[in-house]
């Protein structure tokens, strides 16, 4: 048994069975873990805002002697989070309900003109190509009919598992608030924590593995960072435009068209025919259409030539192909989140590709049996 362990297969098996363990473990365990898993990601990208702004404290004396300066830098940035929250709760939250209930109430005006809207023309096309509609109808029927379970179901499921007794929304409840408790305890201890995690790794390894880690940190920070900034800022930009223009629900459609920008393309293909569609529904005019139309545009003309640049820069390093390959695997494996997580998890693996390929290039599979020397290599004329 020992010699099996000797082997260079079992070297190579044995961290992949390990591997395969761990993320069947997580897998089951993925209920209870989530929010410490959210705290964990939270803590973990905050972590280096809080480490400079403790280094800021520290050299501060006279500051320091009376408070760590670690505990300042927490509680300062706890105390701008809840100042930002409540901010939130106290004009955001209000607007966006009256904007909600407003819609609410011409929901019925809402469909009466979709159903004038489209009644001609589904009576014009009936009478022009009577089979054709028909058998469109037919097929749009059957098809609604079998997609909304699968659309319905999950929220359906998601809604009920955690609201259908009282101890399921209690649980709910104790998971939003254990998220913020335990981001702020991990992030008195997340120096440690990744100091003690460097410890467990060989010190033969230690070079090659720093040096990879440290750019998969750095470059998954500052995406993610500055992907979530550039979304904040398109969605106070949009939900303000949408709101001026009218848009019914303009606050919360801004906000979601700026978070759409969070998977490449999406706030192309979900932000502006949505917003185009409150508006006409609102009011069919062409005015209004054209300057939600323009507000978009605007928006995203900023969001490409100068705050995306300037804040998430070139980084990834990812060909437009292989985003929108990784979100297309990402979203039919895991939906909205493998969508999210897409991008992201593609470019940190990237940086492992170059060695993958130093690695096949080197191999005795590749460079075994040379061609002869009168016949043309593979790719050569």
């Amino acid at each position: 048994m020992k010699e099996f362990f000797k082997t260079r297969g079992a070297r190579l098996l044995l961290p992949v069975a390990v591997l395969l363990l761990v993320l069947f473990a997580l897998r089951a365990m993925a209920g209870p873990l989530t929010p410490f898993a959210a705290a964990l990601a939270l803590a973990y990208f905050l972590n280096p805002a809080v480490t400079a702004l403790e280094d800021f404290l520290g050299r501060r004396a006279w500051l320091s002697r009376r408070v760590p300066a670690r505990t300042l830098a927490v509680g300062l940035l706890t105390f701008a989070v809840l100042t930002v929250v409540v901010l939130i709760l106290l004009f955001a939250v209000p607007t966006a309900y009256h904007q909600v209930a407003d819609a609410v109430a011409k929901a019925p005006e809402y469909l009466r003109v979709l159903r004038s809207r489209i009644e001609p023309l589904y009576q014009r096309l009936n009478l022009e190509y009577p089979e054709q509609t028909e058998q469109a109808r037919q097929r749009l029927v059957e098809a609604l009919r079998n997609q909304a379970p699968q659309i319905v179901g999950p929220i359906t499921h998601f809604a009920t598992g955690m609201f259908s007794s009282l101890l399921g929304f209690v649980l709910t409840i104790l998971n939003l608030l254990v998220i913020p408790v335990f981001t702020v305890y991990l992030l008195f201890d997340m120096n440690r924590i990744l100091a003690g995690i460097r410890e467990l790794v060989p010190h033969r390894l230690r070079g090659y593995v720093f040096s990879r880690f440290g750019e998969v940190d750095k470059l998954l920070s500052a995406f993610v960072r500055g992907q979530l900034t550039v979304a904040l800022i398109l969605g106070v930009f949009y939900s303000i435009g949408l709101t001026l223009c009218g848009v019914p629900m303009g606050l919360l459609v801004g906000f979601g068209i700026g978070f759409f920008n969070l998977i490449p393309f999406m706030s192309y293909l979900l932000g502006l025919p949505l917003a185009l569609t409150l508006s006409w529904v609102d009011d069919q005019s062409l005015t209004r259409l054209g300057i939600v139309a323009l507000v978009f545009t605007f928006g995203q003309f900023m969001e490409g030539n100068f705050i995306t640049p300037r804040i998430v820069g070139d980084s990834l390093g990812l060909h437009a192909v292989v985003i929108m390959l990784a979100v297309l695997i990402g979203g039919s494996l895991f939906g909205f989140v493998g969508m999210f997580l897409a991008v992201p998890t593609t470019a940190s693996l990237s940086v492992f590709w170059a060695d993958l390929r130093s690695l096949y290039l080197r191999s005795e599979f590749y460079g075994r049996g040379e061609p002869p020397p009168d016949s043309p290599e593979v790719g050569h004329s």
